[in-house]
This record gives structure tokens, sequence and C-alpha cells, in this order.
């Protein structure tokens, strides 16, 4: 509780307000084409290399989770399922991308992407657009856009090695090359990683019915390429590849009921062997060709490839796969004031699972939009028609607006959205399993539908030194899909049903910088997200989110220390509200010191005050962790 108050009253002290971009920094999602993050209608949040790199250890996750409008949930740290939440509406609504591909796996009951085992050695910075980007992007974009953009070769060739040790026997080792010679650039990067781990449940009392850190080491180890060569014949044509192969595998703990690592089926030497492979594939090859002076054309083509494989499962070893794979085409022209993109999307999706079930469907989309710069005026307009051939054509648009006020340095932003989530291939024709009344998909399921709204302000002060703002956001979603049994015989299907899930809130934040080695950062994140079964809070989402940071550098930038922390206000796991998994406080702590210019040694404390606490009920956090990193570049 006091650490609630203190994060709180400093939140009071330095004000209300939301993620804010105070520079010129390009993004790359708020539209299908290039357009600076403070003129952009859409609330961009931009997470750099440099941020990455300050959180101490590899995995995507630990960066999000301090993101405004943003909540992360993981079943275990080290592999653990991981979902992210943006604006209080679940991972089926957000649509994840690398390098502007959909890289959600098409093999799951919904699919998303699972960020446990994504890490952030070969990331130059992650893009999130929140609020409804359907008429961008199509299915499944009515939450936002997480768009995670890897790093290209530059300037002069170079080798880094970069080795990291720490808490319950962890070590990865990542050995990167890039740099441009002549007219090519490369980059290429291997990494690897090994731990012991941690139980990934708690232990669970069942005299007192509360947990305690579990005693099992699960471990989890990883290995992953990462290469990008990008070919400029001559000024304004430019051909690339990239490539990404990862081979993961996550020991699990058999799920029980409650969660429990303690547990006899946890116990055996089966359940001790029981884990998740897990391998994934991506090739994008992009072409993009200035035509002239005011027009850009960009063709993609794009191949993602998704296999999970559990072993020793007690119910038996199973496998699921999903592919992606088609084109993007764009074209961007400048008139005046006004840029104009047209393009066109295909994709093909494919699922197949141990159960020899297996299907393959495509989607064809076309899209267009406006951006126009007046003054200190922007405004955008998209829309989109997206062709599937279960439920037809449907067509989604946004508009949105960016006023700048010169006299004041206020920026205004409002967008209204239109979204649609697809069902998937299992909730269409996935098989009848009779001995769980289960009838099979249904192949006649609608859309998910929604609606949506964001207003927000941002306001400069004292030049850049303090950045304010404050957002307020309301989605609205009919026409859900569950999975619905009929109560009269007990069978089961996937079924459109009435009620609307509603979310809406506020996302304030604060950046300031006072001094040329002092930084700050507060922010208060409100949602609530209704729950239409029980009128509750939705599973997962917490009501109220407190987080900041402190950054202090010295010694001429070579030695920088950062503290950041978050709070996690009431939440429960479950949509009855059984099982209550928030308020908590947790603090973590990096410096990093570069004694030299091709040396850099890194220190991280994760979870300072070694709380306990729980993001899925009965499954295990970090208790205090220390992880060294030293990276020697060549």
């Amino acid at each position: 509780m006091k650490a609630k108050w203190f994060v709180s009253i400093a939140t009071a002290v330095l004000m209300t307000a939301s993620l804010a971009n105070a520079d010129n920094t390009i993004v790359v999602t708020a539209t299908r084409s290039k357009i600076k993050a403070i003129k952009s209608p859409s609330f961009v949040s931009i997470i750099s290399k440099k941020q990455i790199k300050q959180q101490g250890i590899d995995f995507t996750k630990n960066v999000l989770k301090f993101v405004p409008g943003l909540s992360v949930s993981s079943n275990g740290p080290f592999g653990g399922l991981t979902n992210v939440f943006i604006r209080g509406l679940s991972s089926r609504y957000t649509k994840f991308l690398l390098d502007g591909v959909d890289v959600s796996d098409p093999s799951q009951t919904q699919p998303y992407l699972d960020f446990g085992d994504i890490t952030s050695n070969s990331l130059s910075r992650i893009e999130i657009v929140e609020g409804g980007q359907s008429g961008l992007y199509g299915a499944n974009a009515i939450a936002g856009v997480i768009n995670m953009i890897t790093k290209t070769g530059k300037g002069k060739p170079y080798i880094k090695y970069t080795q990291e040790a720490g808490s319950f026997n962890t070590y990865s080792e990542n050995l990167e090359s890039g740099g441009r010679i002549k007219n090519t650039s490369f980059y290429i990067d291997v990494f690897r990683m090994d731990t012991k781990g941690i139980s990934k449940m708690d232990k669970f009392d069942n005299k007192t019915h509360s947990y305690s850190r579990g005693d099992e080491k699960d471990a989890f180890y990883k290995t992953a390429l990462n290469s990008r060569i990008e070919f400029i014949p001559k000024e304004g044509i430019k051909l690339g590849n990239i490539i990404i192969l990862s081979k993961d595998t996550s020991y699990l703990d058999v799920l029980s009921s409650p969660p429990n690592d303690s547990n006899a089926s946890n116990l055996t030497a089966q359940a001790k062997g029981y884990r998740q492979k897990s391998k994934f594939i991506f090739d994008k090859l992009y072409l993009s060709n200035k035509l002239n002076r005011l027009a850009n054309l960009d063709i993609d083509l794009f191949y993602v490839n998704h296999k999970r494989k559990s072993l020793s499962d007690p119910q038996g070893d199973y496998y699921y796969k999903g592919k992606r794979w088609g084109y993007s085409v764009k074209l961007n022209r400048r008139f005046g004031v006004v840029k104009i993109i047209l393009g066109s999307d295909y994709a093909k999706e494919y699922y197949k699972d141990s159960g020899n079930f297996k299907k393959l469907r495509y989607n064809i989309a076309g899209f267009g939009e406006a951006i126009a710069q007046i003054n200190n005026l922007t405004l955008q307009a998209a829309a989109r028609e997206d062709h599937f051939k279960t439920f037809g054509n449907h067509f989604t648009y946004k508009v949105g607006a960016n006023y700048l006020i010169p006299e004041t340095n206020t920026i205004l932003k409002a967008n209204y959205a239109t979204g649609f989530r697809a069902p998937s291939i299992w909730e269409l024709y996935s098989s009848p399993n009779p001995s769980w009344q289960f009838l099979g998909g249904n192949s006649s399921l609608d859309p998910e539908r929604s609606k949506g709204w964001s207003f927000g302000v941002m306001q400069y002060l004292y030049g850049d030194k303090i950045t304010a703002s404050a957002t307020y956001f309301k989605n609205i979603i009919k026409d859900r899909i569950t999975y619905y049994t009929d109560p009269a015989t007990w069978q089961s299907t996937y079924k459109n049903v009435k009620g609307k899930t509603v979310s809406d809130g506020f996302e304030t934040q604060i950046t300031a910088k006072p001094a040329d080695w002092l930084s700050l950062n507060v922010s208060y994140t409100y949602t609530k997200s209704i729950n239409p079964d029980t009128g509750r809070q939705s599973a997962r989402i917490p009501l109220r989110v407190y987080s900041g940071w402190i950054k202090c550098t010295t010694l001429n930038s070579k030695l920088s220390a950062l503290l950041d922390g978050r709070y996690i206000g009431r939440r429960y796991d479950d949509k009855n509200h059984t099982h209550q998994t928030g308020k908590y406080a947790v603090f973590d702590f990096t410096t990093l010191y570069k004694p030299l210019n091709n040396l850099e040694l890194s220190l991280t404390i994760k979870n300072i005050f070694n709380r306990f606490y729980q993001e899925v009920y009965g499954y295990s956090t970090l208790p205090r962790s220390v992880f060294a990193k030293v990276s020697y570049k060549f």
C-alpha cells in the first residue's frame, strides 16, 4: 500500500498525462507510409533501441509493460505463455506485425502472438499504435497494432559479441555483425539463451488456500538467427530480404485445479519432462522504388511459419502448424499537401494439427488512405474492403485529425474507427469431438464488429523539457464469438452471441528532463473493460496502473542508471472475479557503463524488493534476480 500511495502522490504532483513522442521521429505504422510521430493523428508509442537495451534482459515483454494502455500477463517467466492487452481488450483484438507483416499464429484457437519467447536483441524499435486500425490493416486490428522493426546494417562493418549471465543459471550469447559495403548493407545476429529457470507454477497450500514460490526448475532454451540484406543498385531503388529463424524449448508444469507446482501430477518423471518445442520461420522479400520525387512503389512478399509441439504431455504428444504467406503492394503519390496511398493485401492461412485436421483459407483486400497536411493541421482518412470466402466482403474505415496550436505548443488529436475480427480457422471449421459433446466449428459465423474513438491533448512546456498528455478512449465490440454450450443438450460449438464488450478509460503521462543528466517519467492508466456475460471487469485487465522511471547519466553519458516501477491495481484472473491477482508494486534497476568506446557493461536487478505476486493465477513471476552483461564491438 505504501508503494501505491507513493506512486499516486508522485503522479498528482507531476500532473496527469499519456505517452507522447516529443521529437521528430519518423514512424511507419500509424499510416501505411512515413510520417512524423508528432504529426500523426493516431496515438503512437515508440520504444527505441536504447530503451530496449536499458531494460537489461532480453525479453520484449519487459519493455511493453511500461506503455500506458498496455497490460501484460505471463504464465511464468522464461518462455511462459504471454498475452499483451491494449486498452482493455483481449490479445485477439490486436494486430501483431514484424517489419509490417502479420505474425499472429493461425493455428491458435483465436490467433494472436505469444510474447513469452520473443527476444529483443535484433530489434531497432517497437511502434505501438493504439485504437482501431482495421481501416489500414484489416482483421483483428480493433484494439491497435504492435509493429516490431528489426535492425538494418549501417556505417562501417563491425562485429559485436555480448555475453550475459545471471540468476537461475541463466546464460545468453549474442554475436552480431552489420554495416554497409558500397551499395549493399547487411545485418546478421545469432542468439542463444539457456536457463534452468524457475517453476512455471507456484505452490498451493490446501490448508491456507494461499500460494508460495514453487521448488521445481522449469528450464528454457532458445536459439535464433536474424538477418537482413539490402541492395541499392541506384538511388531510389531498394531491394531487401529479411530472414528470421528461431527454435526454443520451454519446460512446463501439468495443468491442475487449482494450478499447483507441488500437485502429485507435477512430481512424476513424465510431468518433469513435459515441455513445448516451438519453431518460427519468417521470410520477407521487399522492393521499394521511388518512381519520382512525388511517388513511391512498395512490394512485399512474405512467408510466416509457426510450429508448436508438446512432448510428454499426460494426454499424449501433439503438434500444431500455422502458416501464412502472400503479398502486399502499395503506391503512394503526393498531390500538393495531400498524400494518397493505394494498395492491396493478399494472404493465405493454413492450419494443421496432429489430429489430422487441416484447412487453408485466403483473404484479399484493397485499401486507400489520404493524408493532408495543411499548415498545423493533419487529416487522415482510410478505408478498406476485405474479402473472406466464408462471410464475403467487410468494409472498415478510419478518420483522424492532429492539430498543433503553435502559440501554446499544444497538440490536439481525435480519431474514430470501425473494425472487425474475422472468425479463426478453428472457430469456423474444427472437427467435431463426440466424446466432448463438441459439434465442431461453425462455418456460418459472422465477424465480430467494433467501433471506437479517442480524444487527446499533448502539451510541451519549457521547450521540450516537459511533455504531458492525456487521452480518453472508448471501444465497443458486438457480434461476439464465444464457445457456446446448449443448456438443454450440453452440446457445444462457436456462436455469435448478444451483448457488447465495452472498454473505456484514459491514459495520462508526463516526461520531464529538468537537467541534462536527469529525466523522469510517470504515468497513470485507468481502464474499465466490462465483460457483458457478468457485468464485471474483464479477466486480467487491471482497473488502474501506475508506472514511472527515473534515469540519471554522468561521466559524459558513459554511465547511466535507470530505476523503474509499476503498481498494478485491482485485477482478477477470471470473469467471475474469483481470484485476485492485482494490488502489487514491482521495482527494477539497471545500470549501463561504457568505459571504452567498444566496451559496454550492464547490471540489472529485477524485482528489487523480492515481491511475491502473480500476473496469472497460480503461475510464477521472477523473484529478486540479478543479470550481468558485457558487450565488445570489434
